[in-house]
């Protein structure tokens, strides 16, 4: 399917049910501490102010990264009981990506000495479904996640997310986790997108996993899919930028150009 475009206004002709998402992507925004205004209010002119799939899509990759932070929300207490036997916290047990992965392969990838097989299937087949299909597996008895705690636009960002927002890994790694791109083409989209708050050698300003060096060099060779996941959406309740917008030869560059940083302080 192609992604439709989320209207911020609400002309007379905008469905009932956009007009309810609207209201939604407007107060889940005032919670975003990452976002210093809220998008244009309604014009006096013919032409509505849209939010675009670019948003849309980096939203629900952060959603999906850590989506308690972002809605204010408590996770559920206690740990997740899909996780009762193995080394995570119980936050992380509450995590989408902490089941299905940053490859979203679930156990099928890089989850596959963390998660347990039944409660971490591969999302990458529901590329292109509809997100109301998604939805209803997300909400569905058998997930065990406590989706009736989530708002609508949650669960509508994320369902989008999957159907619309994965990445194709083989795409920009290969086999080993290396970037399939030119590094030097790589080093001038660092330096300028992301060098003013990572700093000249990456070491700056990360929120990475509990453990992690604070070095963009170590988490994008250690773990690539995660570096790529966050850079194309961004990082939740952070002030980093998305870099969805990118071509995939751009975001292999980019990595490949990362992956050279700070090989000398580990």
């Amino acid at each position: 399917m192609t992604m439709q475009r989320l209207p911020v206004t609400t002309a007379g002709k905008t469905p009932a049910t956009l007009r309810r998402l609207v209201a939604q992507v407007l107060a889940v925004l005032t919670l975003l501490a990452f976002f210093h205004a809220a998008p244009a209010q309604a014009q006096s002119s013919d032409e509505d102010e849209q939010l675009g799939p670019v948003f849309m899509l980096s939203l629900g990759g952060k959603l999906y990264d850590d989506l308690w932070p972002i809605l204010e929300l408590p996770p559920p207490a206690g740990r997740n009981p899909a996780f009762a036997d193995l080394a995570l916290n119980d936050y992380d047990t509450w995590r989408c990506v902490s089941c299905h992965g940053w490859d979203y392969s679930g156990a099928d990838g890089e989850r596959a000495a963390v998660a347990p097989r039944a409660a971490a299937p591969n999302l990458l087949p529901l590329a292109g479904v509809d997100p109301a299909v998604i939805i209803e597996k997300i909400i569905a008895p058998s997930h065990p996640f406590p989706s009736d705690a989530l708002p609508d636009l949650a669960l509508f960002l994320l369902g989008a997310f999957i159907s619309e927002g994965l990445y194709d890994r083989d795409r920009i790694l290969d086999d080993s986790g290396q970037a399939r791109g030119d590094p030097e083409a790589g080093r001038g989209i660092f330096e300028g997108a992301c060098i003013n708050c990572h700093e000249l050698d990456g070491r700056a300003f990360l929120r990475g996993e509990v453990g992690d060096p604070s070095s963009l060099g170590w988490i994008a060779r250690n773990r690539p899919e995660q570096a790529l996941h966050k850079i194309m959406n961004g990082v939740p309740v952070a002030e980093m930028l998305s870099l969805r917008f990118l071509s995939e030869e751009a975001l292999a560059d980019l990595m490949a150009y990362v992956q050279t940083l700070d090989t000398v302080k580990q």
